[in-house]
């Protein structure tokens, strides 16, 4: 499923769409051409049950948290009005290393203090912050797990054949054990070096608010 297209010597991201026809191939259908637009896919169509199962599934692994969407006592800072507001691809907010671990929560996108009861928070915050990272982002090992783990899902949706389904989850077991490898020397990487911070964010983040010069980037 992950094969890599090379074009000029260049190695391009694969994208929504790219799973959506790994799902379709999984039952024997017919992929959509290059260029489809995937919100225009009709409802109730395997196409259109393919995409909802694949956002689904983007999100419930990567709210597992990884090393390519984790930021460790990551800074972050209240606007002009005193509220820290956090970018909508944010999966989860983790006080529990820091000081504020009993005083602030995530609630619609914003940091609230439950002991004040109040968005109203004008000082700076550390905390390890979980994103959603977006398709071309992924690293190839998270891409495979996601595709499969949604291709999955989608054949037993679909079909429900017993022997496919088989033979996909063994694909999905073999594929998150290499997420696991990477997930393992990733953290070696950062212990070996005193660094906790894993990654740069995938652009969400406005520029200087949310900056942490102390990451380390993959």
């Amino acid at each position: 499923m992950s094969d890599i297209i090379f074009q000029s010597g260049a190695i391009w991201a694969k994208s929504e769409l790219s799973m959506i026809n790994d799902s379709l191939l999984s039952i024997g259908e017919a992929p959509f051409v290059e260029g489809t637009l995937v919100e225009t896919l009709p409802l109730g169509t395997d196409g259109e049950t393919a995409k909802r199962l694949i956002r689904s599934t983007m999100i419930e692994v990567q709210t597992r948290g990884w090393f390519f969407n984790v930021d460790y006592n990551f800074g972050i800072y209240p606007d002009t009005n005193g509220f820290i507001v956090l970018p909508p691809n944010t999966l989860a907010v983790d006080f529990g290393s820091t000081e504020f671990r009993h005083k602030y929560t995530l609630r619609n996108n914003k940091i609230y203090d439950y002991v004040n009861h109040t968005y109203y928070i004008p000082k700076s915050l550390v905390a390890d912050i979980t994103w959603l990272i977006d398709y071309a982002s992924l690293p190839p090992e998270a891409y495979e797990y996601i595709s499969l783990r949604a291709a999955r899902k989608f054949q037993q949706k679909v079909i429900g054949s017993v022997e496919t389904d088989t033979f996909t989850t063994r694909d999905e077991q073999d594929a998150l054990v290499n997420l696991q490898r990477r997930q393992l020397q990733s953290q070696d990487y950062i212990l070996r070096n005193d660094r906790v911070s894993t990654r740069t964010h995938n652009g969400n983040l406005i520029s200087g608010l949310y900056g942490n010069t102390s990451r380390r980037e993959f």
